[in-house]
């Protein structure tokens, strides 16, 4: 993989030939941006605390945060409705982590962590917001990734810019597993190796609810009940 991969890039260029930006109807929240097509195909992406303006629409420059949040939304809503699922449900039903030594997760997931230490896994977690818990100091995350045989990775990596570097420092025969509802569902995803699953979301189409409670400024667990969880798995 180069070291200027970037997989937005690709999965941007791919959407437009599909559906040009400016298609698309926006909602700007304070925690997640929303994107519907004509169609009523909606994607998602979390903010992660950056100010994303409507502006950003006309002039879509992957060099700035705001514009991968509104890009990886548009990407979402463009083709995660055209990737067949291989089902439905959570990634903790699908994968079974007790095979993994060396467990490392980036992008904190209470549920799911309690879930893992219920079965004897517990992960090494990293995550920007150095005020959730239990994480580990940032500036340790390279050296447990060049350990680890397994990583749950949140997918606002792809949006912040750090997903190429979590790719290119990981072993080859390490699993990624992609996870949370900013997941692109998409065969380009799985063009580097180490991605084994994609885990995300689907709404329903032309879902007013949705698209309310983001502008409202709610997070995952505010619009959970109107999304359905949908993986694709390596072949």
């Amino acid at each position: 993989m180069p070291d200027n991969f970037d997989i937005l890039e690709k999965l941007f260029e791919k959407s437009v030939r599909l559906n040009p930006i400016n298609n698309l109807q926006f909602t700007f929240g304070e925690k997640y941006v929303a994107a519907m097509n004509n169609n009523g195909q909606i994607g998602v992406c979390a903010t992660l605390n950056v100010k994303v303006h409507p502006k950003v629409i006309g002039n879509i420059d992957l060099s700035k945060v705001e514009c991968r949040v509104a890009a990886n939304a548009f990407v979402n809503a463009s083709l995660n409705y055209l990737a067949k699922p291989d089902g439905y449900g959570d990634i903790f039903d699908v994968v079974d982590f007790t095979r993994f030594t060396n467990p490392v997760m980036i992008g904190y997931f209470g549920s799911l962590v309690q879930k893992l230490q219920g079965k004897g896994v517990s992960p090494v977690v990293f995550d920007i917001d150095q005020h959730e818990a239990p994480v580990l100091p940032m500036e340790k995350q390279h050296e447990y990734l060049m350990q680890a045989n397994c990583v749950i990775l949140t997918s606002t990596s792809i949006s912040n810019g750090t997903f190429g570097g979590i790719a290119q420092a990981v072993s080859p025969k390490c699993s990624i597993y992609m996870l949370g509802p900013s997941t692109p569902l998409d065969d380009l995803m799985f063009t580097l190796p180490q991605v084994k699953g994609l885990f995300g979301s689907i709404f329903p189409l032309h879902s007013a609810e949705t698209l309310n409670l983001i502008a409202q400024g709610y997070g995952t667990w505010g619009f959970m009940h109107t999304m359905q969880k949908v993986y694709r798995i390596r072949k």
